[in-house]
């Protein structure tokens, strides 16, 4: 199922929470969240609802109307409520009445359950934390850090008046994931993807754009980025609109005509200053390795790779009034075109 496909309120959503796994403070993001989907048809929560450390998230399941399904846990250190989340997902997609999984949790032991959901072609949304397992993020279509998405200043104070209301949760909750940080080693502190990886990717949509001889569409290059990052969100940034990432947090620009949005690169003078500084040195015939270092000293913002360029030879080729040459020594040196 293509991603843009489900996002009306035909698609019908089904709706898992882990509340083991998952703080009760998140609920309004969750529906927030998923309702930008569709219309959510199955909306359950799973967990051992005898524990006190889940009484909020009982207290809610009724304002939500959220099927609460109870299972005991029989044996310390196992979670019986992920297993009957893992079979009550396999039976809903056998009944094939729903165009969208939302996996509400943090644990990498539903990574498999993702996997096997998609072999069906449904698209699966995850929600947790930002210390969740990469290996799950990445197995989601998309995964939204429901700790990014709350806006931590405005929530600080009303945070702090819960706190010993929601100790026994954060407790048990931490426990849980305590629990998984120390049986699976894939789980990281953060499990966002850093900001340079993301800007690299931009820069290679924006880059094959260019050589097409057009420009990147900007609702098409955040479907690219979280077809690549499934973890993919500008709030996890600082940022709440993807326009405004792409102008602050990277090295374009963006530009409208009519409806349409596009990337481009911003407009700066240091490649002309780099082909400036080439051609001053091409008059005293400086060596390609020499050169090479000091265009890096001289000019650290320039990568000849954001033009396209595999290589700095190819970018020297490509300044005008200066060519390569190899001397006897087999080294390459520039200088000056003959006329």
């Amino acid at each position: 199922m293509k991603e843009n496909m489900f996002i009306n309120n035909e698609t019908k959503i089904a709706l898992l929470i882990d509340a083991e796994n998952t703080n009760v403070k998140y609920i309004d993001a969750i529906f927030s969240e998923i309702k930008k989907y569709g219309n959510v048809t199955y909306q359950r929560m799973y967990g051992d609802f005898r524990n006190n450390a889940l009484a909020k998230w009982v207290e809610k399941s009724t304002e939500y109307a959220i099927v609460p399904i109870y299972q005991q846990n029989y044996s310390s250190g196992k979670n019986a409520a992920d297993i009957m989340l893992v079979i009550d997902a396999m039976d809903i997609l056998y009944r094939q009445n729903v165009d969208m999984f939302c996996i509400v949790s943090s644990d990498s032991d539903f990574t498999r359950l993702v996997n096997r959901i998609k072999e069906n072609a449904i698209y699966v949304v995850g929600m947790g934390q930002s210390m969740a397992s990469k290996t799950f993020v990445k197995a989601c279509n998309e995964y939204k850090f429901l700790d990014k998405i709350i806006d931590e200043d405005e929530n600080e104070i009303k945070d702090d008046k819960e706190e010993n209301n929601n100790s026994e949760v954060e407790k048990y909750t931490v426990k849980n994931i305590n629990a998984e940080e120390n049986t699976n080693s894939e789980i990281e502190k953060n499990a966002i993807t850093p900001i340079e990886e993301i800007k690299n990717v931009i820069n290679s949509i924006v880059m094959e754009a260019e050589n097409k001889g057009s420009r990147a569409h900007l609702g098409s290059a955040k479907s690219q980025l979280q077809r690549e990052f499934p973890d993919f969100d500008e709030r996890n940034y600082g940022y709440t609109l993807f326009r405004k990432f792409i102008e602050d947090g990277t090295k374009f620009k963006t530009e409208q005509e009519g409806n349409s949005v596009y990337i481009v690169r911003k407009n700066n003078n240091i490649e002309k200053k780099v082909c400036d500084f080439i051609n001053e040195k091409a008059k005293a015939g400086a060596a390609l390795d020499m050169l090479g270092n000091e265009i890096h000293n001289k000019f650290p913002q320039f990568r000849y790779k954001d033009l396209g360029y595999s290589r700095l030879s190819k970018f020297i080729e490509s300044v005008e009034g200066v060519e390569l040459y190899e001397k006897s020594d087999k080294k390459h040196y520039i200088r000056q075109k003959k006329k």
